[in-house]
């Protein structure tokens, strides 16, 4: 290697490693102005560096937000603004993009102000509403049936009680050896109930009695005898966060 590119590669290091620093922590109005400043110090032009390098330093900006568990308007803007200035189109921070669009939904919930599903989601459709019903919410689920939780119990959705920020994540679902495997279908959570779409609709309408147990990855409906598994198929905690603060809401 020439001394003039081991002296680039140290100058790019050198920025990469101050780039992180500065993406940390809150994200305040400014904060790509302050990266824009660290490059022109080192000289670096963002746009010509590896995906990886600029990708690392927007996932440092954005894990600040996921960290805090919310993401304002203003800190959405800022990141937009992060992220032209690193020359990153969409699909290379995709999944990131992704978990974000659920936190600022989980901080607009929190707000007081809760999303709602368009009557023409496809869902919806033939769906026997109750009066006044409104829908907010739905996620594509996995459907199993289970004789116990073997142990893995869950957070409980409580009557009237505040959901707890990241209390799910320290939950998982029971394995799936025990259940038995009822296909796929999509849980709408409504202003009412909790209704399945599966092979056979099924409703839970809120109450004090409503045994509800909430995981990272799914929610355990409890019944007389059994359980009923409902195996999130998105992959992002931020499904759990939602559906406890919208349960939260609703269940009072």
């Amino acid at each position: 290697m020439a001394f003039k590119d081991l002296f680039k590669d140290k100058k790019k290091e050198a920025f990469k490693e101050k780039a992180k620093e500065v993406a940390k922590g809150k994200l305040v109005p400014g904060k790509a102005d302050e990266l824009a400043a660290v490059a022109r110090e080192h000289n670096q032009q963002p746009a010509d560096d590896k995906t990886a390098l600029r990708r690392s330093i927007y996932n440092e900006a954005a894990g600040a937000a996921k960290g805090r568990g919310k993401l304002t308007s203003n800190e959405a803007a800022e990141l937009a603004k992060i992220q032209k200035f690193l020359a990153l189109r969409d699909d290379q921070v995709e999944k990131t993009k992704f978990d974000l669009t659920r936190l600022r939904t989980v901080t607009e919930i929190r707000q007081g102000h809760l999303p709602v599903v368009a009557p023409t989601h496809a869902q919806l459709r033939g769906m026997q509403f109750l009066p006044g019903e409104i829908a907010h919410y739905v996620v594509p689920v996995g459907v199993e049936d289970r004789p116990s939780a073997s142990g893995a119990l869950g957070q409980r959705v409580k009557w009237e009680t505040a959901y707890v920020v990241n209390s799910a994540r320290g939950h998982s679902l029971p394995s799936i050896e025990a259940s038995k495997d009822l296909g796929e279908g999509h849980l709408i959570l409504t202003d009412k109930r909790l209704f399945l779409r599966a092979n056979k609709t099924a409703a839970v309408e809120y109450s004090p009695q409503a045994n509800l147990f909430l995981y990272s990855d799914g929610l355990r409906i409890e019944r007389t005898v059994g359980n009923t598994i409902l195996r999130f198929k998105s992959k992002s905690d931020g499904t759990a966060e939602i559906v406890g603060e919208l349960l939260a809401v609703l269940m009072r």
